[in-house]
């Protein structure tokens, strides 16, 4: 069986690429705080500093995906550190 590929390129525009820039931001921004602090629950972190993330000019939907993403990482990073 053979199959047939093609090189595609494609590249983001500028506003996506942006916007993908300032969530990579906000996550290790999370992420630094939350290993400062040892948080790694969401609850806790987003009542602590959701505000703090008011310097990223985003909307809130993406805030809170990113204290979900980071928060994330830092339970599983706990977890690892367990075992």
């Amino acid at each position: 069986m053979a199959v047939k590929s093609i090189k595609q390129d494609y590249t983001f525009p500028n506003d996506i690429k942006s916007l993908m820039e300032t969530f990579k931001e906000m996550v290790n921004f999370c992420i630094k705080i939350g290993l400062q602090e040892n948080i790694s629950t969401l609850k806790k972190f987003s009542s602590l500093h959701y505000k703090d993330l008011v310097q990223f000019d985003i909307q809130s939907k993406y805030k809170l995906t990113a204290m979900s993403q980071a928060m994330g990482r830092l339970a599983q990073r706990k977890k690892d550190m367990k075992k």
